[in-house]
């Protein structure tokens, strides 16, 4: 599955985006596991366990998009369109919230 979510941010504000919702996303779902392993300034590999699956999306800060691309088990296919809508209300959310300038608090 690859998706991509554009943006109107500049990068360095698209990159604390994305690293405040991993923070979040890690202290909500702390039994998940949610590790991510940063490969550049711009792009990432993150590891969780989601209902028994082992996942590994790659994620790439572009300038106006970020792209998040996962190979999904086979029984979890089923599940792709909703992942796919969660991942874009999960990117909008946290991009206007760095829109918005309210990411210093959070982050």
């Amino acid at each position: 599955m690859k998706q991509t979510v554009a943006h109107d941010l500049p990068a360095d504000l698209a990159r604390q985006a994305a690293n405040a919702a991993l923070a979040h996303f890690q202290q909500r779902f702390p039994a998940s596991q949610i590790t991510p392993r940063w490969l550049s300034a711009d792009e990432a590999i993150i590891q969780f366990s989601l209902r028994g699956f082992q996942l590994k999306p790659r994620i790439r800060l572009r300038p106006g998009s970020i792209e998040v691309e996962m190979d999904i088990p086979l029984l979890a296919r089923p599940f792709e369109a909703r992942a796919r809508a969660r991942i874009e209300r999960e990117l909008a959310l946290w991009l206007d919230k760095a829109r918005r300038g309210e990411l210093t608090a959070t982050v």
